[in-house]
């Protein structure tokens, strides 16, 4: 069953939801933004490092809601020869940035950029906005994707109640167990840790201990 989201006061109506106001304020405003391009270099950096040791070359990064693009300037650095495809929901954002425009629901890599699969796929902050029905389709979709690795996060239920800060975290969401998106990558990927999931098409090994 497909669970409702946390209401939270002033919220837009869905279909004006990802626009410049919203944005301005999580990723716009140094007072209430959630990351920024220095966060997201940092990370990158440790996923092309965690790549590098797993083996898993980096030539073609498909980044699922691209946003402001951080991902693709940090990519410049850690991948300076990899190309680097941006798709992104959210009308305002394409119309400023140029990013292939559609959901990950429905998006066809191969019409729209011309190949089936990556070696990097970024999801990052996308699917709890999905209901269960579309965010286990998004997953399928990830999985027929991504043939290396999958850098992928998503706020659940804990991360709401325990570890996130709710003054910068977008809570008008689906907040679902870890456990939901663990149980739908598995089929096709292996959990290697920090939210990295290798596909299993791309045959690297883990130790029982370097992943769940």
């Amino acid at each position: 069953m497909s669970r409702r989201p946390i209401p939270i006061p002033d919220q837009p109506p869905a279909g004006d939801r990802f626009d410049a106001d919203y944005y301005r304020r999580f990723y716009g405003d140094p007072a209430s933004r959630v990351s920024d391009l220095a966060a997201i270099k940092k990370l990158g950096a440790f996923v092309a490092a965690y790549l590098r040791y797993l083996g898993v070359p980096v030539r073609q990064i498909l980044d699922v809601g691209c946003g402001h693009g951080h991902w693709r300037t940090a990519a410049r650095t850690l991948w300076p020869r990899a190309r680097h495809h941006g798709l992104e929901y959210s009308a305002h954002l394409c119309a400023r940035f140029g990013w292939i425009q559609g959901s990950i629901v429905d998006f066809d890599p191969t019409r729209q950029c011309g190949r089936p699969s990556f070696d990097l796929v970024v999801c990052q902050g996308v699917l709890q906005y999905l209901d269960d029905d579309a965010a286990a389709t998004a997953i399928d979709n990830l999985g027929r994707w991504c043939h290396g690795a999958l850098y992928l996060e998503a706020l659940t239920e804990l991360d709401w109640r325990q570890n996130c800060d709710r003054t910068r975290t977008d809570g008008n969401v689906h907040l679902r167990p870890g456990s939901w998106y663990r149980e739908r990558l598995r089929e096709r990927f292996q959990c290697a840790g920090g939210s990295v999931f290798v596909s299993r098409c791309a045959a690297v090994t883990l130790f029982e201990l370097e992943g769940e």
